[in-house]
């Protein structure tokens, strides 16, 4: 349980530092689709209905990044759900880039 506990508090701090990232940075857009699909993986976690949380992110970011990057999100979102090893890749590339498996690569 605790294991759970703890990977369900990393989730959350994760999602935490993608939102002030989107919020602080010029180019946030591009942290969109990671961030619903942790979203929804959250919300899935907790036993919650895919949206329940995430509708609400969306809805501001429509108003604030404009309709298609919120689609190409969305689009991500569900790319990086329906494969969750590509979605940990993904993550992982993104949060360090400069990762010594990166430069393996």
């Amino acid at each position: 349980m605790e294991t759970s506990d703890a990977a369900l508090q990393e989730l959350q701090e994760r999602i935490e530092r993608l939102d002030r990232l989107i919020l602080e940075r010029d180019d946030g857009v591009r942290g969109l689709g990671v961030r619903l699909a942790l979203g929804i993986a959250l919300e899935l976690r907790e036993g919650k209905s895919p949206g329940t949380d995430t509708m609400h992110v969306v809805a501001g970011w429509s108003s604030r990044f404009g309709e298609e990057a919120v689609e190409d999100a969305v689009a991500q979102a569900r790319a990086l759900l329906s494969d969750p090893s590509r979605m940990a890749k993904e993550l992982q590339s993104r949060m360090y880039p400069a990762s010594p498996e990166a430069s393996d690569a």
